[in-house]
């Protein structure tokens, strides 16, 4: 039986947009993107919210609560922001006058099955399973001196296999070469064997590696002093990065320039290009800052 439904949003404006929310979210100096980052939602959905576009979400359920979870993102009351959303669909009993006609089937009629309808049934085919197992393992021979001597052997097997790897072990460290250093010569020439070598070059990589890793290498470094979001794009219209950075959280960039980047909360990030530092407040609008670096 299905209930007529009649859709509450019929009585509010056509074309109702949410604009308290976009206006928070401007004021915020928060991007669009990072918010949708944030919620874990697509872009696409959250613009469709702020446009009013309510026939690209799923439901006007959907709707009201990515509004509150963006209200409670951006730390505002969600009370005036739902009352701009239209409220969805809400069930509406229908005319009194029309009568149900669904058929009543008596209880006396499942009584009167005949015994081999109750076998059928699942609940008595399933109980005399469980039957049959239980008889089925209580007349099972013992298994147990089976199974303690088939240990037994798989113990010895194992002593055995045991033994010959220790003594090829022991073999092999004996006939191991020690490293040999030749003696310096008058030119002052070194030779190393082939271990001397390699540790040689592990140790210059363990040395340069921590340089490689600096804070602000790279062609472009970018540093949060406080909660922002970011994008930057290389040269290949390929995603570097697109996410949330918390104070001191430090990114470098040094391949596949030119790079396209994009900052939330501009004035919260630290931005250097070539080891300089590089103002990016000329390019920031409502605290968005976009600009490319080459």
């Amino acid at each position: 039986m299905s209930e007529p439904m009649v859709s509450d949003a019929a009585g509010a404006e056509p074309g109702t947009q949410p604009v308290l929310l976009r206006q928070a979210r401007e004021a915020a100096g928060l991007h669009i993107a990072a918010m949708a980052a944030a919620l874990k939602v697509p872009v696409k959905k959250l613009e469709a919210l702020e446009a009013g576009r309510y026939e690209e979400l799923p439901d006007m359920t959907f709707a009201r609560a990515l509004a509150s979870s963006a209200c409670r993102q951006l730390k505002i009351d969600p009370a005036p922001v739902l009352e701009q959303i239209p409220s969805g669909r809400t069930p509406m009993l229908g005319d009194s006058s029309h009568t149900i006609n669904a058929p009543f089937r008596s209880a006396r009629g499942s009584l009167s099955l005949q015994p081999s309808e109750w076998l059928r049934r699942p609940a008595v085919l399933g109980a005399g399973a469980l039957v049959m197992a239980a008889v089925a393992l209580m007349y099972l021979p013992d298994l147990r001196p089976l199974m303690d001597a088939v240990s037994g052997v798989v113990t010895r097997l194992s002593d055995t296999n045991e033994a010959p790897a220790s003594e090829s072990k022991t073999a092999t460290t004996e006939l191991a070469p020690s490293p040999t250093v030749v003696p310096a010569t008058t030119g002052e020439q070194v030779v190393l064997t082939p271990s001397t070598a390699v540790v040689a070059q592990s140790t210059e990589t363990a040395v340069a590696a921590p340089v490689a890793g600096g804070e602000g290498s790279g062609l472009l470094s970018i540093k949060a002093n406080g909660d922002s979001w970011v994008e930057v794009v290389d040269g290949r219209g390929a995603s570097q990065v697109q996410r949330m950075l918390k104070t001191g959280d430090v990114l470098s960039f040094s391949t596949s320039p030119p790079y396209s980047v994009v900052l939330g909360r501009a004035d919260a990030v630290e931005v250097t290009v070539r080891g300089l530092a590089f103002d990016v407040m000329p390019y920031a609008r409502n605290s968005v800052a976009r600009f490319q670096v080459k």
